[in-house]
């Protein structure tokens, strides 16, 4: 799945016992979002499946004239409360006792006759909060969002020079298996090895990006404008933001996928406390720790 980032709750020492306690109650996330195409994952990793016209939705916001599928704001209104879900295939979600995203690997690298039908069962969630907005709050911008936009064109060109690298050295195996006869069956080994391990490369799914050059939103880009815009949720648990995008994307009357996803809060632990992954050191957690149960004691 996509690149996310934002609250991610760990336990030390006896706090690993209350884990569970910590991770009950509400969820904020704030996702990133694109009209006018949905892919295979529901984020912007995935290959794209569908894609639909969206300049019918004629703003963000509400306007004064605004009918019912005019804006996206004017659509949520149905998404807030308890709500029936369909969870993305790409999920961990166990049908018949697979994950779902077990299932759906297997599918791509399956013939059509050979693919595996699954219904994915629908799932009650509740949605207390729900807002669109068209910039990202300080906090969120530098927690690292994923620029989805260009994390698709970057993606493309990387996989275009992955496939150039291999068919170059495919034509190298194979002018080399053309060389002297007494070199025959070494070559054929050689060969038969290197398919091996290229077939491996190519079952084992790339990470194209890391931590440190994966694409984000810099401040200079914080102002989005249809197809683009970001909604702020608030949600129990069992929520995926993920299939909240593509059905209000259904419910304007085109598709959507989301492209980049913050959580902003996990129970009672907050993005603005949460220590970022270049201070995950004993001094930094144990001064955390210090000041979180200081500001718990004068609450």
């Amino acid at each position: 799945m996509l690149h996310n980032v934002g609250v991610l709750v760990l336990g030390i020492g006896s706090g690993t016992t209350q884990l569970q306690s910590y991770l009950e109650g509400d969820k904020r996330y704030v996702a990133v979002c694109e009209l006018g195409y949905e892919t295979t994952t529901l984020d912007a990793e995935g290959d794209i499946v569908k894609e639909m016209a969206w300049d019918h939705v004629q703003s963000v916001f509400n306007q004064e004239e605004s009918t019912a599928t005019s804006s996206v704001q004017s659509v949520l209104p149905k998404f807030r409360g308890k709500i029936s879900q369909v969870p993305p295939l790409y999920s961990a979600i166990r049908v018949d006792g697979k994950r779902l995203y077990e299932i759906a690997r297997k599918n791509d690298g399956s013939s059509e006759e050979n693919k595996q039908d699954v219904e994915i069962p629908t799932r009650q969630v509740e949605i207390y909060e729900l807002d669109v907005s068209t910039s990202l709050e300080e906090a969120v911008l530098r927690s690292g969002v994923v620029n989805g936009r260009k994390y698709r064109e970057l993606a493309e060109e990387m996989t275009k020079q992955q496939k150039k690298d291999a068919d170059d050295a495919k034509v190298a195996d194979d002018a080399e298996s053309g060389t002297e006869k007494d070199e025959e069956s070494k070559s054929k080994s050689k060969n038969k090895k290197g398919k091996r391990n290229n077939k491996a490369k190519d079952n084992k799914k790339n990470n194209l990006f890391t931590d440190e050059t994966i694409p984000t939103i810099s401040f200079a880009e914080n102002n989005f404008d249809l197809p683009q815009f970001a909604l702020q949720i608030s949600c129990g648990g069992g929520t995926y933001i993920r299939s909240l995008v593509r059905d209000i994307g259904y419910e304007c009357g085109s598709v959507a996928t989301m492209t980049g996803l913050v959580r902003t809060k996990q129970g009672p632990f907050l993005l603005g406390d949460a220590l970022r992954r270049e201070d995950w050191n004993a001094d930094k957690i144990y001064e955390a720790i210090e000041k979180n149960n200081k500001d718990a004691s004068v609450q």
